[in-house]
């Protein structure tokens, strides 16, 4: 017997909501970058269209961003011109929202007005994307934040961008981060934030073992790979397991089943979950033990919801590209390389998936890496690549955005409802 659950209606407009972490000195999630589009169509709106719509997505997206998130996370959003002028972020918490001024605004003494009374109503002040150029130095008055855009740039310049900055009162964020070296320089320089692809990528250092914890985590994670996986020994796994069984009865009953019964033993929970639920439900648990730091756990929240996004995705599809299992799979492990330190061919070599699978998760193009790419372009914002792929499989975006908003529920769920106390 397999559970059927039903999915909450969205209280909201569908929109596609993406979100990058921001990271302290420490390693720990300060806040998140957000970016959104409203769902009609993927494309860039236009400015005149942003004053409306784009106002209404920020104050409905706003609360789908923030599940399962900390309440003392900060969020950035971008702000062009017409936004800053119709004071659009008082309808966001001032507490948590950050203003996020684009590299494209000019500081007219409009938008300059628009910011200093944004500021005395207690928001913060982000300036985007400087790379020291000439003009700005009225955002660089008022800023509590500079975004310093570090790629491309070398030391001496970030160097002499730094010293130019530390004349002014704000505090350095330093974005599109790529290396260690970059790190250890901002760093270095001061520098109180961080934010780029560096930090979804850890170093690879030549060598590197996995713990003797998480090697039993990932032998356990290899058999519920193998599609000749048995129920009966994946329940006694679990019920030799004091920490498992007491996730598995908390999770079986939490309020997303309503169940009019508590359930109190692990058989009666796995049948009332059925194999497939339960294997995916132990995978995601097993994902997320490997690595209790909280930049491991955004890469597991990303993981997670991306494998909820491809198997809802392909489920509807008249020929799924795969099974709908094995699309679960494919974004449950897309961040394996970066929580366990080793190359993702080292993991695939052990891993029993389809040929097909085990080649998207190392980077080759195919089918698999297609679909891949596309949960990795709806997290990153990369609308117009999204477009593409959408229109060339015959998908509706909005239906597309709904599902993406969806997966990101879930996953907030299931790992807030196994994470122990």
């Amino acid at each position: 017997m397999t559970l059927t659950i039903k999915e909450p209606a969205l209280p909201y407009l569908p929109i596609f909501v993406a979100r990058q972490p921001i990271f302290t000195v420490d390693d720990t999630i300060w806040g998140y970058e957000l970016l959104f589009r409203h769902s009609d169509s993927i494309s860039y709106a236009q400015i005149a269209d942003q004053v409306v719509a784009t106002a209404k997505v920020i104050a409905d997206g706003f609360s789908i961003a923030t599940t399962g998130v900390d309440q003392d996370k900060k969020f950035l959003i971008n702000f062009p011109p017409a936004l800053l002028l119709q004071q659009t972020a008082l309808s966001l918490p001032s507490d948590i929202c950050i203003v996020e001024i684009l590299e494209t605004v000019q500081p007219t003494p409009e938008i300059i007005s628009a910011c200093l009374k944004m500021k005395a109503d207690g928001y913060l002040l982000a300036l985007d994307d400087f790379i020291g150029d000439p003009g700005f130095e009225p955002f660089l008055e008022i800023a509590d934040i500079v975004k310093v855009d570090v790629l491309g740039l070398s030391p001496p310049e970030i160097i002499k961008i730094a010293q130019q900055l530390h004349r002014y009162q704000c505090q350095l964020l330093a974005e599109k981060i790529e290396d260690r070296q970059t790190y250890q320089l901002t760093r270095s320089l001061g520098f109180s934030f961080f934010q780029g692809y560096f930090f979804s990528k850890p170093e690879m250092i030549k060598g590197r073992k996995i713990s003797t914890e998480n090697i039993g985590k990932m032998q356990l994670m290899q058999e519920l790979a193998d599609e000749d996986f048995e129920v009966k020994k994946l329940a006694g796994i679990i019920a030799n397991d004091i920490s498992l069984s007491y996730r598995l009865l908390k999770h079986i009953n939490s309020s997303f089943y309503a169940l009019r019964q508590k359930i109190q033993s692990i058989t009666q929970a796995i049948t009332l979950l059925g194999s497939e639920s339960l294997r995916q439900w132990l995978a995601v648990v097993l994902l997320s033990d490997l690595d209790q730091r909280q930049r491991a756990q955004e890469q597991v929240f990303t993981a997670v919801s991306r494998g909820r996004f491809l198997e809802t995705t392909v489920k509807g599809l008249p020929v799924p590209p795969y099974p709908k299992e094995t699309m679960f799979l494919l974004g449950l492990f897309s961040n394996l390389d970066a929580l366990l330190g080793l190359s993702m061919q080292e993991i695939m070599a052990e891993m029993p998936l389809p040929l097909d699978i085990k080649k998207a998760l190392c980077g080759e193009k195919n089918t698999a890496q297609a679909w891949l790419t596309l949960a990795v372009d709806i997290d990153n914002g990369d609308w117009p690549m999204m477009e593409q792929f959408l229109a060339s499989h015959g998908l509706d975006p909005k239906k597309i955005s709904i599902i993406h908003a969806q997966a990101k529920i879930w996953a907030a769920r299931i790992l807030a409802r196994n994470h122990q106390p």
